[in-house]
């Protein structure tokens, strides 16, 4: 059976065109089961966001080391969160750095380690846009360069006075790399005091705060040096932290080469008035005063054997208190008894009676400050804690991020 061909008249023409017209619109809007689809569903998806997030390190990345945080940039909206997990999908521990540009993990990262980082932001409307990058560290370097570490030791209780300092191991910084470096070297205390870090050369920081230390500050130290790179294709060896206490009670020990006396100072009383004898002016051809400018206690020993090469000569002493690295103490003198309080004569250090050795010795703790005035010679810096001998504009200047 077979069908005709019907001539298609004008009115015929135009009726075919309006129900082939129809019936596309049919097949446009809707599914085969009548419910409502395409046309309607365009403008039932949900909005996306105006925000436009990019992560560093990128995708893919294979050259980041194990001190890497996460940077982020976000066009026409704002950062929400950052997270950080490892290969095996655990979170990574870590906080916004204190300028709020960058992601810190906690610990340096495993060499040849595969992380990922998911960054979050949200435009004016609060639609969400989310990026992920993931990254691997490169293998542990060779060249690693470590720290001598005059840090405070874990949990102890210091003097208002504590200055933090340490030196890189026989390595300068390269000038350009010191303001990154310095980025890892974190300082918080608790209650939150003003403080800065000063570079006295390439390889050697101290930190201190505005004034001493505020009685009972907790203080946590991080130098996030591990993995970091310091140029010349050298990484820092590992990380140091340390937490203390400062002391409830201000000490302070006054030393005038004018009247040859010291001062002991609790919370501003004198409590102590002790004669002593200071550095001679010139012993075998060496100047051998005593620095004078603000110093702190560095170390204490009941008992210790002085050696020196420019003086030749081995003694003990007792209740010996390091001021210097160079070897000027506080201690025991007994051969000294005729000069305390008279006339000067030591190698450079505060001579006292063994008495009063050892009074002092179970007066102070590591950290105190230690004021000598008045012996025509100033403290060169780095020579010991040195950083209260400088006013707190000139330290300060000594920072790569001030």
């Amino acid at each position: 059976m077979s069908f005709g061909r019907s001539p298609l008249t004008r009115r015929g023409a135009l009726a075919a065109a309006g129900s082939a017209a129809a019936l596309g619109l049919a097949a446009a809007c809707t599914k085969e089961d009548g419910t409502i689809s395409d046309a309607e569903d365009a403008t039932s998806e949900e909005p996306q966001s105006a925000a436009k997030v990019t992560i560093t390190p990128a995708d893919g990345s294979a050259e980041a080391t194990a001190a890497t945080e996460i940077a982020w940039t976000v066009e026409a909206g704002e950062l929400q969160e950052v997270t950080l997990v490892d290969a095996s999908g655990a979170a990574v521990e870590g906080a916004m750095h204190p300028d709020g540009t960058t992601w810190v993990p906690a610990n340096p990262l495993e060499w040849e380690g595969t992380y990922t980082a998911t960054v979050t932001a949200a435009d004016e409307a609060g639609l969400v846009a989310t990026a992920t990058s993931t990254f691997t560290v490169i293998a542990s370097p060779g060249d690693r360069v470590g720290i001598e570490n005059y840090l405070p030791g874990q949990d102890s209780t210091v003097g208002q006075g504590a200055i933090l300092a340490f030196r890189f191991t026989d390595y300068e910084i390269p000038e350009d790399l010191r303001a990154s470096v310095e980025r890892r070297l974190f300082v918080t205390s608790e209650p939150a005091q003003e403080g800065s870090w000063h570079w006295i050369t390439g390889r050697a920081l101290e930190y201190r705060p505005k004034e001493y230390w505020q009685p009972n500050t907790q203080v946590t130290v991080r130098l996030g040096l591990g993995g970091l790179d310091l140029g010349g294709g050298r990484y820092g060896e590992f990380d140091q932290e340390t937490s203390f206490t400062t002391d409830a009670e201000a000490r302070l020990l006054e030393a005038d080469d004018d009247t040859k006396q010291m001062r002991a100072y609790l919370d501003g009383s004198i409590v102590q008035t002790i004669p002593i004898s200071l550095g001679a002016d010139e012993i075998d051809g060496h100047d051998a005063r005593s620095f004078s400018g603000t110093m702190i206690i560095m170390s204490r020993e009941e008992e210790s054997t002085f050696v020196s090469d420019l003086y030749d000569y081995e003694t003990d002493v007792k209740w010996a208190m390091r001021l210097t690295f160079s070897g000027q103490f506080i201690h025991g003198a007994p051969w000294a008894a005729d000069r305390l309080g008279v006339s000067n004569g030591s190698h450079g250090c505060l001579n006292v009676s063994d008495e009063m050795g050892e009074w002092i010795y179970n007066f102070v703790r590591w950290g105190d400050p230690v004021v000598v005035k008045n012996t025509g010679i100033e403290v060169p810096q780095g020579d010991g804690f040195t950083g209260w001998t400088l006013d707190w504009e000139t330290f300060k200047a000594g920072s790569y991020l001030a």
